[in-house]
């Protein structure tokens, strides 16, 4: 008769055992005790995953808060594909591989529109890792998009959005083929309508037109009805009586003065009114000059 006994992880592997076998640590940069860490983390399925109900009111001005589990889902299988093998896994299966999604962005500031978009791509298939990656300040500002948040900030707070598992840092302005290998991507989340808005930067749509020949894109709809910011040369200077007339991010020194002109400009033009606090100007000589 055979003989069976519970066992645990430590009965099985001893820390010389485990010395050998670094099995999830890449290239160095995780330390073992770390990667064994890892093993306790389960990722949930969208079905596990708890959010407060949206007010009735959201749900008909922005439409997306609406969304059920299978409202996402089921789009995801037109959009994508009945033939693609993570909907075939998905399908009359309860062993769900972890489809691995990837969403990029600069979230200055991160609004809902973001949240929704993030919500849609973790619960598009059963069982999802979603990484975030944030484009940093310097890559922003050398691509004509300067942030009114630094950094560090806006990776905070797409770090705390209940949706998120990872936080990509330095995320590539452009995303290639490359990147996509070394993250192990299955898809890229992509709102519709992206490529063709005018304020979206024309080299990150390289990007998503090759994630879209590679059928790789996971198409998310947009949220509408959304507050619209003031545009971002005019939200990082602070106001100066009506106006905005200074700057410390976003904004050159030289369109920083203009703006001051414009609100001073009355002032200081009229640089001949008497002041009350000036001595009066006698003409001593009589020549009427210097006065």
């Amino acid at each position: 008769m055979a003989l069976r006994r519970s066992i645990d992880a430590s009965s099985v592997l001893s820390i010389d055992d485990l010395a050998d076998y670094d099995i999830i640590s890449s290239d160095g940069q995780r330390s073992l005790e770390s990667s064994i860490a890892d093993l306790g983390h389960v990722e949930r399925t969208a079905a596990d995953i708890y959010e407060p109900p949206p007010s009735q009111e959201a749900r008909e001005k922005f439409v997306t808060p609406g969304f059920s589990i299978d409202d996402i889902q089921t789009y995801v299988q037109k959009t994508i594909g009945a033939n693609d093998i993570s909907l075939r896994r998905m399908e009359g299966s309860d062993d769900h591989r972890t489809v691995r999604v990837y969403v990029d962005g600069i979230f200055d500031p991160f609004h809902a529109g973001h949240a929704l978009q993030l919500r849609q791509a973790k619960l598009a298939f059963p069982l999802v890792h979603l990484m975030v990656g944030v484009h940093s300040d310097v890559a922003c500002d050398q691509h004509g998009s300067p942030t009114t948040r630094t950094y560090l900030e806006r990776c905070e707070v797409v770090r705390h959005c209940r949706w998120v598992d990872e936080v990509i840092p330095d995320a590539p302005w452009i995303i290639d083929e490359a990147f996509l290998k070394a993250r192990r991507i299955d898809y890229v989340a992509i709102d519709e309508g992206t490529s063709v808005d005018p304020t979206c930067d024309k080299e990150r749509v390289k990007g998503y037109d090759l994630v879209k020949g590679l059928h790789k894109a996971l198409h998310t709809r947009r949220t509408v009805g959304l507050t619209h910011p003031e545009p971002k040369s005019v939200l990082s200077t602070p106001r100066i009586g009506g106006s905005r007339a200074s700057t410390l991010r976003g904004v050159s020194h030289t369109a920083a003065l203009e703006n001051i002109k414009d609100v001073l400009g009355p002032a200081l033009e009229d640089t001949h009114s008497e002041s009350p606090f000036e001595e009066p100007k006698v003409d001593e000589f009589g020549s009427g000059e210097g006065i």
